[in-house]
């Protein structure tokens, strides 16, 4: 070495003068002899202390772990330096405490293991709380023997600070861990958003750049299918989805040209239909049933200039002259091909099955406040033309097909053929026109309506007893609204008087006791008879809720009378109470004839509806269009919610044995 060098050159496994012959016992084997003369280990100190200044924490264990000289080096306090460098290293890392060694705690925060063993007391609601027993153990022999209270009281304060101490790092290494993951999770997105920058750079090479420029970049769902790891996209993956990407892609394309083709259709409809459409509607009185856009819209006079013609041509106003004049006609034959449908029911009921189907007509029959409807799924019924646009009667559909329309359209819908290139789902005119979403319900026809004859004969009763004809009709009676007192079994309250309860079997009783292998029955307890008692309150009802209870009857009435005729104080207390109740206009919900959405606007909220969603213009301008929507009152033939029954006076109860 030259004179005044500081360069250490001792080495980490100076070696040994031996005897001839003689074997050190930490040189047995092959392993531990090539061990011995590893090139690593012979290095000089101060070069292998610069290295491991370049390792993390971890590094180092692992490092002391592969070979005796480095754990006895490392494990040394003279190279406490060398962890401390690693230790301060590491970005937000607390320093050591005190009561730990630089491998302690590197061991402690950056491996899964613990080296110290905590027990968890039952009792101790903090979760918190932790004990090492040979710590609790010194700390309580530390505490005995310490002397005097103001001692002990000091050595307390002083443990409490440590406490405090432990408590105040243990928070700062929660933050790390935090900051850690935090960073990880970073990394973690910044290498899958690469790998997604990838996979679009391989779609915009196979062509698909404009699909993924329209979704902003987005990429299909098969990409994710992988689970989308954290790393980079290699050659193999990519050959193993690019098939499968590439029919998501296909498919992503046909959506925007299917979106291309819709905006094209409403754009269409809304310029040369719906102007036509709601000049019309808006010509026939208040309430009259009508075809829906769409319905009109399906007509072939109107299907084939909308439809027909290359999406990108203009159209003309005289392309659309015969539809437009064909509107009234195809109005009257739509509603009389419902009307049909509506009276097929009422030919097939035990009322009009024996009456010649030509007196069963729209002008003779319909019109009676005797002829009432009963819908299996609503449980309600109802009247004529209330039936017509009930809504049960039609179905929730988003792109329906040509056999769904069979009820619908008094003649049948032949598709013609046409070619949208990239888009194979609309092969035909009917296709197009309901890529447009405009068709929300579709008509089912009547089949789970039936004519109601119960309601029918309680009807005519009640007509009968007010001294009506059986003539009257759904219209008379909303116009005169009649109250009844309700005098038939349909509006008794059952009780329980006496004896068993009602459902009780009339069985014998067994009873089998689990700590006896053997079966006992208990005799029979006497049964005595069910008294129950059938209360029969007076009640008054409108004539609509009176019909809406009524159901067959199980047994014989033994009041003949369904109804009596409301007069004198019982009719004044009536009235009162139904103006009392009646609900207010915002609960009066009516149907948008536009988008067919039922029920779910009030008299205010469906005109604002027409004008800003529908774009609906009236020709007498937003005066007009609300005259028309409060001229509406197809909601009155249904039995609003809120209608309840007028209690009146008790006239006493009977009963009978079961």
């Amino acid at each position: 070495m030259v004179k005044g060098s500081s360069r250490k050159t001792r080495k980490l496994n100076p070696p040994k003068n031996h005897p001839s012959g003689s074997r050190d016992k930490d040189t047995r084997g092959a392993s531990r002899s090539a061990l011995k003369h590893d090139v690593l280990i012979d290095l000089p100190l101060d070069i292998l202390c610069e290295m491991f200044k370049l390792l993390p924490p971890l590094d180092l264990l692992q490092l002391a772990r592969t070979a005796k000289p480095f754990r006895k080096f490392l494990m040394n306090r003279a190279s406490k330096s060398i962890w401390t460098h690693a230790l301060s290293a590491v970005e937000d890392l607390p320093p050591c405490p005190a009561d730990l060694s630089e491998p302690q705690y590197a061991y402690l925060i950056f491996t899964n293991h613990c080296h110290r063993i905590f027990i968890e007391p039952q009792h101790v609601k903090d979760k918190r709380t932790r004990f090492h027993v040979n710590t609790a153990l010194s700390l309580y022999a530390c505490y005995k023997k310490t002397k005097g209270v103001e001692a002990k009281k000091a050595w307390k304060e002083e443990q409490r600070k440590v406490w405090l101490a432990k408590e105040e790092h243990a928070f700062a290494c929660e933050l790390y861990f935090s900051r850690v993951r935090e960073r990880e999770a970073q990394h973690n997105e910044a290498l899958r958003e690469k790998r997604r920058e990838q996979i679009r750079v391989k779609l915009r090479g196979l062509g698909w750049g404009e699909e993924l420029d329209i979704t902003q970049g987005q990429l299909p769902y098969d990409a994710y299918s992988w689970g989308f790891p954290a790393k980079e996209l290699t050659e193999e993956e990519w050959g193993e989805m690019e098939k499968g990407m590439i029919v998501s892609m296909e498919k992503t394309r046909e959506v925007r040209l299917k979106n291309i083709i819709t905006m094209s259709m409403i754009n269409r409809i809304n310029t040369w239909a719906k102007p036509a459409y709601t000049s019309f509607v808006f010509s026939q009185p208040p309430n009259t049933i009508l075809p829906s856009i769409h319905e009109v819209c399906l007509t072939e006079a109107f299907r084939t200039p909308l439809c027909t013609l290359p999406l990108d041509q203009d159209l003309s106003a005289d392309l659309f002259e015969n539809a437009i004049a064909q509107l009234p006609a195809f109005a009257e034959e739509w509603k009389n091909n419902r009307i049909e449908q509506v009276l097929s029911v009422v030919r097939k009921s035990s009322a009009y099955k024996a009456t010649p189907a030509s007196d069963v007509s729209a002008d003779t029959v319909l019109p009676l406040a005797s002829t009432i409807f009963h819908c299996a799924d609503c449980n309600q019924k109802i009247t004529y033309p209330s039936i017509l646009v009930h809504r049960c009667l039609f179905a929730e559909s988003w792109q329906p097909k040509p056999q769904d329309f069979v009820h619908d359209m008094p003649t049948s819908i032949v598709p013609q053929e046409i070619e949208i290139p990239d888009v194979p789902s609309i092969t035909d005119d009917f296709s197009l026109l309901f890529a447009t979403k405009y068709s929300v319900r579709t008509w089912k026809g009547m089949k789970r309506v039936k004519f109601d004859d119960k309601a029918h004969k309680h009807m005519l009763a009640m007509l009968d007893v007010l001294g009506w004809s059986s003539s009257t009709t759904v219209e008379e009676m909303e116009e005169k609204q009649p109250y009844v007192e309700c005098l038939c079994q349909c509006f008794e309250e059952v009780t329980v008087k006496t004896g068993v309860q009602a459902n009780q079997p009339r069985a014998i009783t067994r009873s089998i006791t689990r700590s006896s292998t053997k079966t006992t029955r208990k005799k029979p307890a006497a049964i005595r008879p069910v008294e129950m008692v059938a209360t029969k309150k007076r009640k008054a009802a409108r004539w609509m809720k009176a019909i809406q209870s009524c159901g067959s009857h199980k047994r014989s009435e033994p009041h003949p009378e369904c109804f009596a005729k409301l007069e004198g104080q019982n009719l004044v207390l009536a009235t009162t109470v139904e103006q009392a109740r009646r609900p207010p206009a915002w609960m009066m919900r009516l149907d948008c004839f536009m988008c067919m959405a039922q029920g779910g606007f009030s008299r205010d909220a469906l005109e604002r509806h027409l004008s800003l969603e529908h774009r609906v213009e009236h020709p007498d301008g937003m005066n007009g269009l609300k005259a028309y929507v409060n001229g509406l009152n197809l909601w009155r033939n249904y039995m609003p919610s809120g209608e309840r029954y007028v209690d009146l006076e008790d006239d006493g109860s009977w009963a009978w044995t079961n």
